[in-house]
């Protein structure tokens, strides 16, 4: 049998990273030991341990990998100059990324992460604020522009942008993934965007 080839340090915790948020997504957090995890990644479980130190510095890594998708989604709408189509693109970038990768939300809604461990959930909590602050921020140059509603908190538009984005998710998950989240995004912007734009 040929020996599996030695990766870097860095792109084997990228490998066992995605490996587990694949199997959150069809296992939850609970089926997704590191036994399963170093099963996915192709390499053993006391190897995985060379990586990570166990479950939850794992779990740290999938939420830091949430987080660093959800400001690459932030930069490549970056150049789109007008706010409101800005938006949108995000809106509909960060929903298809949860339909890609249905171990989001199986990650972030859940009683380990949000509640039980104070670890995790400060990540959660810094990512989502670091991407909070984005949408704010287009809200904002939007309003300044003359683009968007003046008369509304972009801080509380921001919140109901991502306040969206999230329910549609977990009901999506409830459902069993029985719809196309990409399509019901499509009638949730058409909605949405009505709380943004000027009034005539």
């Amino acid at each position: 049998m040929k020996p599996r080839k030695k990766e870097p340090t860095e792109v084997r915790r990228q490998q066992i990273t995605e490996a587990a948020l694949r199997i959150i997504g069809t296992k939850g957090i609970s089926g997704a030991t590191t036994a399963e995890i170093a099963s996915a990644s192709g390499i053993s479980e006391g190897n995985l341990y060379r990586h990570f130190k166990g479950k939850e510095e794992i779990l740290g890594s999938v939420i830091d990998k949430i987080g660093n998708d959800l400001a690459s989604i932030l930069d490549a709408a970056a150049d789109i100059a007008e706010p409101l189509r800005r938006l949108e693109e995000i809106f509909k970038r960060h929903l298809s990324y949860i339909e890609e990768h249905v171990g989001i939300p199986r990650t972030i809604f859940t009683e380990e992460v949000l509640v039980l461990n104070e670890t995790l959930r400060e990540k959660v909590r810094g990512n989502l604020m670091h991407y909070f602050r984005g949408i704010s921020a287009v809200i904002e140059q939007g309003q300044e522009a003359g683009a968007l509603n003046r008369e509304m908190d972009p801080n509380a538009l921001a919140t109901m942008f991502i306040g969206t984005v999230n329910f549609t998710a977990l009901r999506w998950v409830m459902n069993k993934f029985s719809s196309k989240l990409s399509d019901e995004g499509e009638r949730l912007w058409e909605t949405f965007v009505k709380s943004l734009v000027c009034k005539v």
